[in-house]
């Protein structure tokens, strides 16, 4: 069982050859965010057949459920907890509860990821209170509690080198644990639909982009892989806001050339014990596997082979 602890004298460059770590984030919800984080973490791993590490920030722990276990938490209604570790031995871990969770590193504690049906994929899932606390963290605090901690931890040699592709989904606001994921990330991905709030959530996230661009010397730079058409139906209000993105100067060149479709599939096969169980485990004729496994392959191609 791998167990990662964060260490804090940390170089802040991360050589170019280093684990890539893709974000998807937007600070509107119902953009279909985890999905396409859950479809760009199974795509590396099923489809390239990377190693990846899956990171669930997001306190509603969505991403965390495709993967592990998760139990309601006792202690805060309507919050999860991960279930028991595979690895945990109350005989022997007399110090530990058997749950690990990405928020520990909020903490300073120990973190164990998950495994989970898929070989080589791992997850360090959500914890909701843990995650709800590190988001409330008062503006004087922030930097040093929460900014910091994940490039801390995806710095650590085990991590950074043992693993192809960390992929982290985020919660929907422009808050600290976001600004977390974007302090660690080498890539961005803004998934939006095609409707007026969600053009807000794009200006809102390059604002935040290019913030922490200005912030980053050259050796570390952060990039927008871009902005991902999604939900997108065939009607005159999507169209239009479609083409009033193309035809903005400083958005059209940032626009994923491939639109994800509002599909019922896409939310079907997210379904405890659906068959199949992945959107690439269909056929390759499929066309909903085709639909994300181009604009997959178009991430992962700016992530993975352009830097």
């Amino acid at each position: 069982m791998l167990c990662l602890f964060i260490t804090y004298a940390i170089t802040t460059r991360r050589p170019s050859n280093m684990v890539k770590i893709l974000v998807n984030a937007t600070n509107k919800g119902g953009e279909g965010k985890t999905t396409t984080s859950i479809n760009l973490a199974e795509y590396a791993s099923l489809v390239l057949n990377k190693k990846v590490l899956a990171i669930d920030l997001d306190p509603q722990a969505n991403f965390s459920s495709r993967y592990v276990p998760m139990e309601r938490d006792p202690a805060y209604q309507g919050g999860k907890i991960p279930g028991t570790h595979p690895d945990y031995n109350p005989a022997e871990d007399v110090m530990w509860d058997g749950r690990s969770s990405i928020a520990d590193i909020f903490y300073g504690k120990e973190v164990f990821p998950y495994p989970t049906a898929i070989s080589n994929m791992e997850i360090l899932p959500a914890s909701s209170y843990k995650l709800q606390e590190a988001e409330a963290v008062t503006k004087n605090e922030v930097l040093e509690k929460v900014h910091l901690q994940l490039k801390y931890l995806l710095d650590v040699p085990e991590v950074s080198e043992g693993y192809d592709l960390i992929v982290i989904d985020t919660p929907p606001s422009k808050g600290p644990l976001t600004m977390a994921a974007i302090k660690a990330a080498t890539h961005i991905v803004i998934p939006s639909q095609m409707e007026q709030f969600s053009m807000d959530g794009i200006y809102g996230m390059m604002q935040l982009w290019k913030q922490e661009t200005y912030n980053r010397d050259a050796e570390n730079p952060i990039k927008l892989v871009g902005i991902l058409p999604n939900q997108v139906r065939d009607i005159k209000l999507h169209n239009q806001f479609y083409e009033s993105l193309v035809q903005t100067e400083g958005i059209n060149s940032l626009i994923i050339p491939y639109k994800i479709k509002k599909r019922a599939i896409y939310t079907e096969i997210l379904v405890e014990d659906a068959n199949p169980s992945s959107i690439f485990h269909l056929p390759k004729s499929h066309v909903a596997r085709k639909e994300f496994e181009n604009a997959c392959n178009y991430i992962m191609e700016e992530v993975l082979t352009n830097g």
